[in-house]
């Protein structure tokens, strides 16, 4: 499991409405930031990639899983 205290200030950076998940609309925001623009179809396989409980969005646990696996391929 992924330490994810190690994840919450970037995973609230990225939850700009503070629901406590991360949305399609809030994952091409944080890369329009970051300058890359993502398509809605790629920020929906990343969402989709991520999301282990399948409810459409990102949670913290589920971002630290996410970070945690994309680390080891930097």
């Amino acid at each position: 499991m992924a330490d994810t205290e190690r994840y919450r200030a970037t995973f609230e950076l990225v939850d700009t409405d503070g629901d406590g998940h991360i949305s399609i609309d809030e994952l091409k925001n944080l890369m329009a930031a970051l300058g890359t623009e993502v398509s809605s179809t790629r920020a929906v396989e990343v969402v989709v990639a991520a999301d282990a409980d399948r409810d459409g969005k990102i949670s913290l646990e589920e971002f630290a899983a996410l970070m945690e696996r994309t680390a080891h391929l930097a």
